[in-house]
């Protein structure tokens, strides 16, 4: 196994990797990952043989001694394929281990891609991770519909339904967040004075770039205005919730919940799973219970998102 820095000549290959593989979304391609190559020095890497096919990769990002795969996504392990056996990812680390220190990076922070993702079992960098006494440092808690097999739904459920069924909401596919996106800033201003992770313009470009898998929901009530939207992000089969708000008049009538109600009413037919992400602070120590509770009226239940450290 060999090691090298990701480079701008190596994208066909990367980007080949990523969509034939067992365990990686669409947030690994490149045109995804350098939307914020300003804030994120790139230090990926790619693992070949020794006949040079590409047999893994690492999408992350280097801060001073510490490589992070990746500070700018919410995941970003190893990306295998169907050929990767049990015991590639341990050659991979072994390789980590002999090379990295010599480019000054000594530690290692690492997020695997949560199972709900794999499009077959793929958790070989997991045991890797532990023969190599890597140490769990972040578990985030994720609230996740298995929109196959779903929980029985509560009043919470049937009041969105009501509302819907009623006409008094309807929830429309549109082709940009600009409809709604000042709402999803005016809200993350009030309940947490902060601004969304993404800017409109960079959401924009995203969604040029990926129509089908970056999705926007906007719910109207009886008089055509805007009362709630959201930035779905749908690949392998899971629908994560990027993004999601009403407006004052939207949040009287439970707007955002009727988005939920469609989306899991099978808005996205062959969907298998509806991520609403997590509800977490302080490094997954803090969980906030009610929005927890919230997330579940919709019958959802837990998958974890952790990140490891490593020290090399």
């Amino acid at each position: 196994m060999e090691l090298s820095v990701y480079s701008g000549e190596l994208k066909p290959e990367w980007d080949g990797m990523v969509s034939r593989s067992k365990n990686a979304t669409f947030l690994l391609h490149r045109d995804y990952m350098e939307y914020h190559s300003d804030r994120f020095r790139d230090f990926s890497l790619v693992f070949t043989s020794h006949d040079g096919e590409v047999r893994g990769l690492l999408p992350a990002n280097i801060s001073g001694d510490t490589l992070v795969s990746h500070g700018g996504l919410t995941y970003g392990g190893l990306v295998m394929d169907d050929k990767t056996s049990g015991i590639d990812p341990i050659g991979m680390f072994d390789v980590m281990r002999r090379d990295l220190p010599r480019m000054g990076i000594r530690r290692l922070v690492y997020k695997p891609v949560p199972w709900i993702y794999h499009r077959h079992p793929a958790e070989e960098d997991l045991y890797a991770l532990f023969r190599n006494g890597a140490r769990l440092v972040v578990r985030n808690l994720a609230t996740v519909v298995d929109l196959g097999s779903p929980i029985p739904s509560s009043r919470l459920w049937k009041r969105a339904a009501k509302r819907r069924r009623q006409g008094c909401i309807d929830v429309v596919e549109v082709d940009s967040p600009a409809e709604f996106w000042e709402i999803i800033v005016e809200d993350r201003r009030v309940r947490h004075n902060a601004v969304p992770v993404h800017t409109y313009d960079e959401m924009a470009r995203l969604k040029a770039m990926f129509p089908d898998k970056i999705r926007c929901m906007a719910a109207y009530g009886p008089c055509g205005d805007v009362l709630a939207g959201a930035v779905i992000y749908a690949d392998r089969g899971v629908l994560h919730l990027q993004y999601a708000a009403a407006t004052s008049a939207g949040k009287g009538l439970y707007a955002t919940d009727v988005i939920y109600h469609d989306v899991v009413s099978g808005r996205f037919p062959g969907a298998r799973f509806f991520d609403f992400g997590t509800s977490n602070e302080d490094g997954g120590r803090y969980l906030n219970a009610g929005m927890v509770a919230h997330k579940e009226e919709f019958g959802g239940r837990s998958v974890v998102y952790d990140t490891y450290e490593l020290e090399f």
